[in-house]
């Protein structure tokens, strides 16, 4: 079993709902269904509250599309969602190394490596940013702010005001935390020591990625700050979220938001506060991406062209 969501960014209130699967890694078996069925049984006895209705959490996922249908036409939305999320923000409830969900991690990492044409710098023996990944991280990112619009459409403007501030605010760290994944194959200057005596670049490539999937966005955007940014970021990263998080786990202020409608965004006075935290956020990742030399090296190499 694996979760996603605020539970697996350590996020989690009362408020929240519980977005699950069953991962499996291996032969299909009838019992599966079973499985899944249980879970969702005990899950619903113990008071969490369902996932999303759009039907990529609740279920069964198989290993073979998330690593093998990366891009194409077999690649669905919901297919990318769930592997873009079981690198960026999942959690194997009980989960080994040797497991279903350390397997399907590294299958999928090892999937994005071995399509880069070149993996390390001849000369130089450092590795360049993963672009494979980046740019399926940047596809995701872009689809789900796409989506947003699609899906709001459909239900008419249902719950607009909740999914708009969480777009721009945990939807959108998602997004800072891929981009810091791979701007670490670049700056991470133990790992360019171990590739510089690696006779296989793809060994110590896989392991430093998987030791980094293994931290929830907020700890991947810390590690960067404190590494690359200054405590004036820092706060107001961090600040921002908090006041994010705080607003939501308040169950008057949640449900105020879930009706705000996009006609009254410019004079509701709760839905502006949100948008004010937004904005705050936005500067915050703004200033780490664009004020630090490093980051802003690869953020205008790789992040746009």
């Amino acid at each position: 079993m694996v979760v996603f969501g605020s539970l697996a960014r350590d996020e989690f209130t009362d408020e929240s709902d519980l977005d699950w699967t069953l991962l499996v890694d291996g032969q299909a078996d009838s019992d599966h269904l079973h499985t899944a069925q249980a879970i969702r049984k005990k899950l619903t006895l113990a008071g969490f509250k369902e996932p999303g209705r759009t039907g990529v959490f609740g279920n069964t996922t198989f290993s073979h599309g998330l690593i093998h249908l990366i891009g194409g036409e077999d690649d669905t939305n919901r297919n990318t969602t769930q592997r873009i999320l079981l690198l960026l923000e999942s959690r194997g409830i009980n989960s080994g190394e040797a497991d279903a969900y350390a397997r399907v991690l590294t299958g999928v990492l090892n999937r994005y490596l071995e399509e880069e044409a070149n993996l390390v710098q001849a000369q130089a023996k450092l590795y360049k940013v993963p672009r494979f990944l980046l740019n399926d991280i940047v596809r995701f990112w872009r689809t789900m702010a796409v989506d947003f619009a699609s899906k709001q459409r459909a239900r008419e403007g249902e719950d607009w005001g909740l999914k708009v501030s969480k777009l721009a605010m945990s939807r959108k760290l998602i997004f800072a935390s891929g981009l810091l994944v791979c701007f670490g194959c670049s700056l991470d200057t133990e790992l360019s020591k171990e590739l510089a005596k690696a006779e296989k670049p793809l060994v110590p490539l896989l392991g430093y990625l998987r030791s980094l999937v293994r931290f929830t966005p907020l700890e991947l955007v810390a590690r960067a700050s404190l590494s690359h940014g200054n405590a004036s970021t820092g706060r107001k990263i961090f600040d921002s979220y908090d006041q994010f998080l705080a607003m939501i786990a308040d169950s008057e202020k949640r449900d105020h938001l879930k009706n705000v409608r996009p006609e009254e965004s410019r004079t509701d006075s709760l839905f502006l506060e949100a948008r004010e935290i937004s904005r705050n956020f936005q500067s915050g990742l703004e200033e780490l991406f664009f004020d630090n030399a490093d980051l802003y090296k690869l953020t205008r190499k790789y992040g746009v062209f």
